[in-house]
């Protein structure tokens, strides 16, 4: 073997060493918030902390919101008249942007000061965690459900899809590590009611 196919051989490995250490912290952040689903629900129950609380009403920063920001406004103004949902609202205290990469105009802030949400139109400066996906992708996450749900639905196909957008960079997640807890209320809020 040549010393060019050997270097070649090398920079391939080195390559492929460096891809699987990208997908092993992917899949290592997406157990996380899986496992840490069930966690959060239970936390915010059982009354941890101070709690913001809230009013339960949605704002919207833009005389005109974009499609993204006026579904997820509507979504919770629904789910502020759910006294369960407004409880893990009134536990809240995060900013979250949510942006559809294929799209990177359709974009929102949503941020939670307990149940007094407000809803802007684009990524702010002040958001806190980034959910950057194809929206698709994103709404068919909203019947993962928390914990043992979740793991339950990454083996269907949407859950599958979900995992091959992580390990190909579809799925883009930043801040969650340092606000898991609130992450894991935003899965709380979002995640279907089990009864």
């Amino acid at each position: 073997m040549g010393k060019k196919a050997l270097r070649a051989a090398e920079r391939k490995l080195q390559e492929a060493r460096k891809a699987e250490k990208k997908a092993r912290r992917r899949r290592r952040l997406l157990l996380l918030m899986a496992l840490a689903g069930g966690g959060a629900a239970a936390g915010v129950f059982a009354g941890r902390g101070k709690a913001p609380g809230g009013s339960g009403t949605v704002t919207f920063r833009d005389d005109e919101p974009n499609g993204l920001s006026a579904m997820m406004g509507q979504l919770m103004e629904v789910y502020m008249q759910e006294p369960k949902k407004k409880a893990v609202a009134d536990s809240m205290n995060v900013s979250i942007a949510i942006q559809d990469i294929t799209a990177p105009d359709v974009a929102t802030t949503i941020t939670f000061k307990g149940s007094d949400i407000s809803i802007a139109n684009g990524v702010t400066p002040d958001a806190q965690i980034y959910i950057g996906t194809e929206l698709g992708l994103l709404l068919s996450m909203s019947g993962a459900g928390q914990g043992l749900q979740m793991l339950k639905w990454l083996q269907t196909e949407e859950g599958k899809e979900l995992l091959k957008a992580f390990r190909e960079g579809r799925f883009k997640v930043k801040g969650v590590l340092l606000r898991a807890p609130q992450m894991m209320k935003l899965q709380a809020l979002l995640a279907p009611d089990e009864d």
